[in-house]
């Protein structure tokens, strides 16, 4: 039985059918004016979990290649170029060492020499104080902390504990002057004499093993060294130079070792004894202290310094310290500062102070700069001595053969400071030569990881031209068979439009 068709059915159906092709024809239009294949989650979830998880790779790569990558870039950058400085200067530190190593530099010529190592130390350690845009890039963690003091204001306001680790690699030989003589014996016409025999005594040389702490001119109040075994004794020196401590270290064969302290550049330590140096910043090491180092090669010494001045480095950023201002610890341990580079790829960006900028450079320029001085402080002697010589108050024969013996002895001493002055020297050749080696493998290693970030660099522009691609795809029309499709429901709405006009023309009321 069919069923029965009224006007108002016919009515619905139409405007029903109108509705659906309007709404094809409201979809595309969308598609067409946005580019976009969807507009809300709902139109289709499929693509929309995909846009998402597309844009969110696209945004980190974007992040990388923008903003980390160059960044990271920048700061090796930087850490290259104040290495190449830093090689630089060791050049001509080199070629200095090697000019004053000959025998043809008088020690007015050597004198200039030492200032220029002066100098060119000065700005080696200055190359380790840059920054890259507010953030220093050789000091770890502490990018707000410069590697040296700025200003004696801000070296005045320093104390620190610092604790020194040292090896066999540390020891070092040093030339210590027997029988020399001193302004004071010159003026008091103090010639050296043998006590049996009477005869004059001429100043001669003696090695003596040392360790040299990273700083000189170091606190006398207390000190603390762990011998070789591990024994540890805490050290207390009074102002007049006495030492207590609370414990007796003994040497591998059962001796007590002796603690003392000087301030004789020319001290020479017994066998089983330990010399605190605080003006110079040595330990002296008696012959069997010595073996015992450098046969169970460790050794460690704990200090005070609190006297640091404008171009001193801060020992934070190469030694575990103790402020004794603020009570903080600083135990010095590898401080890596990485960039994500990738996904879950990271990459180390700092260099520290203490792989390229060696704190003892320094102190090895202190050597060379010493052994001219002590030339130039003997040829000061001699012409004082010289001079005496023709002085009515010393003409009596007494004194003109003290000031003739105390004359040959300082001549005696002036030809081993010589000596030791070009030995000095030549040993400088290698220190530079050594420190030139280190600056280089820092600088290798940057170059490699600047050449890691430029392959990065090279995949993530790779990534982010296939995510824009997949991102395309997955979000954006195809216009031709947009238009096409647009065009097709515009006639069918069209159609509809034209049907229903007609099928709706007359009514039950065109027949009443």
């Amino acid at each position: 039985m069919s069923m029965r068709i009224t006007n108002g059915m016919m009515v619905n159906s139409s405007l029903a059918n109108i509705q659906v092709n309007k709404n094809q024809l409201n979809t595309l239009d969308t598609q067409l004016s946005t580019q976009k294949k969807i507009n809300k989650p709902s139109e289709d979830p499929i693509v929309a979990i995909r846009a998402l998880r597309l844009r969110s790779s696209l945004d980190k790569v974007t992040q990388y290649l923008d903003k980390n990558i160059p960044d990271a870039d920048s700061w090796l950058s930087v850490t290259e170029d104040a290495l190449d400085e830093g090689y630089l200067i060791l050049s001509d530190l080199y070629n200095y060492c090697v000019q004053a190593s000959t025998d043809s530099y008088s020690s007015a010529e050597r004198k200039t020499i030492a200032d220029s190592l002066e100098n060119l130390k000065e700005a080696f350690y200055a190359e380790g104080d840059i920054d890259y845009a507010g953030r220093y890039v050789f000091t770890g963690f502490a990018t707000d902390v410069p590697l040296t003091y700025q200003s004696d204001d801000t070296a005045a306001d320093v104390d620190y504990t610092i604790t020194q680790n040292f090896t066999r690699e540390n020891l070092s030989l040093k030339t210590a002057y027997t029988n020399a003589y001193t302004n004071t014996d010159i003026i008091n016409l103090d010639a050296k004499y043998d006590a049996t025999t009477g005869r004059l005594v001429t100043p001669n040389v003696k090695s003596v093993h040392r360790l040299q702490l990273a700083y000189k001119d170091i606190a006398t109040s207390k000190f603390s060294i762990t011998d070789a075994n591990g024994n540890t004794a805490a050290i207390t020196i009074d102002n007049s130079g006495n030492v207590t401590t609370d414990n007796t270290l003994q040497t591998s064969g059962g001796n007590a070792i002796t603690i003392t302290h000087t301030v004789d550049d020319n001290y020479v330590p017994g066998e089983d004894e330990i010399a605190i140096n605080t003006t110079t910043g040595e330990i002296l090491l008696g012959e069997n202290v010595y073996k015992d180092v450098y046969t169970n090669n460790t050794f460690s010494v704990t200090y005070d310094k609190n006297n640091f001045i404008k171009g001193d480095l801060n020992p934070t950023m190469y030694f575990d310290c103790i402020d004794n201002i603020s009570g903080i610890e600083y135990n010095k341990v590898q401080e890596n500062i990485e960039y994500n580079i990738n996904f879950s790829q990271k990459l180390k960006i700092n260099t520290e102070a203490r792989e390229g900028f060696d704190i003892y450079l320094g102190r090895n320029i202190d050597d060379l700069v010493t052994a001219v001085q002590n030339v130039l402080d003997l040829e000061d002697q001699i012409e004082q001595v010289n001079s005496m010589l023709t002085q009515d108050q010393y003409s009596d024969s007494s004194s003109q053969t003290k000031l003739n013996d105390i004359l040959e002895g300082l001549t005696k001493q002036l030809e081993l400071a010589e000596d030791k002055m070009t030995d000095v020297y030549e040993d400088g050749v290698g220190w530079m030569q050594s420190y030139q080696t280190t600056i280089s493998e820092c600088k290798a290693d940057v170059g490699n990881r600047k050449t890691r970030l430029t392959l990065t660099k090279s995949r993530l522009t790779e990534q982010e031209t296939n995510f824009k691609n997949l991102k395309s795809q997955n979000e954006d029309i195809d216009l031709e068979e947009v238009v096409v499709n647009y065009s097709a429901a515009q006639l069918v709405y069209n159609a509809s439009l034209t049907a229903s006009a007609k099928s709706v023309q007359q009514t039950l009321l065109d027949f009443l």
